[in-house]
């Protein structure tokens, strides 16, 4: 296997080269360039997520050797904290605008960071031994996720498409998962993410009964997940009994290597297999004259057209298909609230606000039917425009996945693969009607309280309050799966219409590369032999040049 570094050291020397190659022959440079941060500091991020108080803070406070994070926060006031090595200590507060707080050791210490609420986070740089050893892995503490609805964008639409994997700590007292966290996993698990379960505070139980949580949460976990957790890790923060922890953060360092390799190696690689296609078209290897070269961007020109009509037939099919999907959505959210709706009840009944439950299985609906339904349908799309396209434009179409590690624009970029993650400022707008419903019912439930008299009486009048709390319960889901359609609707639209968009640009772009190509060939031709026989000589050498650099990618057998 090769290691992380060799690999980074690889490509840190072959890109002057590539670079040169690039300037010389006017070739676009900005495949390479968005991958060169990446080269140059790979990481990845682990996130430990957990209810309050289960010990996260208290657990990396541990790892680091030093009191770097509040453990005494509420839920009004959490902020996540990214922890990754530095050189240096420091501490930025960051905000979702691209601004920046400054902030000290002290802010962050005691939790002093309401400027970055409701959507910042901390950025943290430590010269710790522990980060040190794993310099690829950022460790990053979340909000208890129990603090609504709002963690879910934290939690999984901020950090699913950046993580290695998911620290999941539950305190052992706890002993058992949330309903709040199975949704968390379920949404992991729509994903493939992986887990490591970590049962914390194990000096607060008998070893014996530490073990028999451990192993009851690791089926649980697997129940849910469909495969076990990566490792089940049992620590105490306050006995420094990290050993195991550590070690579970050594197999994730160790996957560094294949994750850069697949990320960012392959999107190298197909950059300079780009290259080198245009180099062969210079290098003008089937030796064809001027007007064998004109005919060749003739050509190009009509199967374009012909592309432009197959991409609007496609376009419109997909469109088709938008209103059976969102009924397939509509009916499922229907069937997973049905099913909870005397559990809604009894919470509606004990005066718990029942919003962020249904926001919760919402989410993970809407996740699940998403990748089951829209997804292969977007793309078979993508697919047979890939197979339309004219064999001149024979590059790759890799329009599935969001760059990887930048800080994207949710506005225009498109992320069709993670729509089933991003949908929470939409369904926030699904709660309204439940408030509204359930608003009168304080009101009513004091009185009933407060009558004690007669206990057949009362007997009467609780289940007559629970009728009519259920009612209000199924009326007010009725009316958040009547909104399905509307808020999703324009969403999956916008997609389809993005993605038609985003095809057609790359194929403009594609065209007018080729037919700068063949136009500098064209040009040389006319100027004779001596300047189209320099430049096919330029041409084929750092064909050669390229060709030699794509071969040490390729590992030895």
């Amino acid at each position: 296997m090769i290691s992380l570094t060799s690999r980074q050291t690889m490509l840190q020397r072959q890109l002057p080269t590539v670079r040169d190659i690039h300037v010389r022959h006017g070739l676009d440079p900005s495949g390479i360039e968005e991958l060169v941060p990446l080269i140059e500091h790979f990481e990845i991020r682990v996130p430990l997520i957990g209810a309050f108080s289960c010990g996260k803070s208290s657990l990396l406070n541990a790892l680091l050797g030093e009191s770097v994070l509040a453990t005494a926060v509420t839920p009004e006031t959490a902020v996540p904290a990214e922890l990754r090595f530095g050189p240096q200590r420091r501490f930025v507060g960051c905000l979702p605008d691209g601004r920046q707080v400054p902030l000290n050791e002290a802010d962050l210490r005691e939790n002093r960071l309401a400027p970055l609420l409701p959507a910042g986070w901390v950025e943290a740089q430590l010269p710790s031994p522990t980060l040190a050893a794993r310099q690829q892995l950022v460790l990053v503490d979340l909000p208890g996720w129990d603090s609504g609805v709002a963690a879910h964008e934290r939690v999984i639409d901020n950090y699913a498409d950046r993580s290695l994997a998911y620290g999941i700590v539950i305190g052992v007292e706890e002993g058992a998962l949330r309903d709040s966290l199975r949704r968390a996993l379920l949404e992991l698990a729509i994903t493939q993410m992986p887990v490591v379960l970590i049962v914390s505070k194990a000096d607060k139980r008998p070893p014996e009964d530490v073990q028999a949580v451990a192993e009851r949460l690791r089926t649980d976990i697997t129940a849910l997940m469909g495969r076990e957790p990566l490792a089940v890790v049992i620590t105490s923060a306050r006995k420094n009994d990290l050993g195991k922890l550590e070690t579970a953060l050594d197999q994730l360092q160790a996957q560094a290597g294949e994750i850069f390799e697949t990320r960012i190696v392959a999107a190298y690689r197909r950059n300079l297999q780009y290259a080198a296609q245009h180099l062969g078209l210079l290098a003008n290897q089937d030796n064809k004259d001027a007007d064998r070269l004109q005919a060749d961007i003739d050509k190009l020109e009509q199967d374009i057209q012909t592309f432009d009509t197959r991409l609007q037939k496609e376009t419109e099919a997909l469109e088709a298909q938008i209103g059976p999907i969102l009924g397939t959505i509509r009916q499922r959210f229907e069937n997973a609230l049905g099913e909870r709706i005397e559990m809604l009840t009894d919470q509606a009944l004990n005066g718990q606000d029942i919003g962020d439950d249904i926001l919760g299985t919402a989410r993970l609906v809407m996740s699940e039917a998403l990748r089951q339904e829209f997804e292969p349908a977007m793309q078979r799309y993508l697919d047979r425009l890939v197979d339309a396209l004219p064999s001149r434009l024979d590059f790759n179409l890799d329009l599935s996945s969001p760059k990887h590690g930048g800080a994207a624009d949710s506005s225009s970029e498109f992320r069709w693969k993670a729509l089933g993650t991003t949908l929470a400022p939409l369904l926030l707008k699904i709660p309204h009607p439940i408030a509204k419903l359930l608003a009168p019912l304080a009101f009513v439930l004091g009185a009933l309280l407060d009558n004690r008299a007669d206990r057949q009486r009362r007997q009467i009048e609780e289940a007559r309050q629970r009728e009519e709390v259920r009612s209000r319960v199924h009326k007010a889901l009725n009316d958040a799966a009547r909104q399905i359609d509307t808020l999703l609707r324009p969403v999956l639209s916008e997609q389809v219409q993005k993605a038609q968009a985003e095809v057609a640009r790359n194929i403009s772009t594609e065209r007018d590369n080729v037919n700068k190509t063949l136009a500098t060939l064209a040009a040389a031709l006319q100027h004779g032999e001596t300047e189209t026989a320099a430049l096919r000589q330029r041409a084929q050498a750092d064909l050669d040049r390229l060709n030699a650099l794509l071969a040490e990618l390729t590992p030895a057998a």
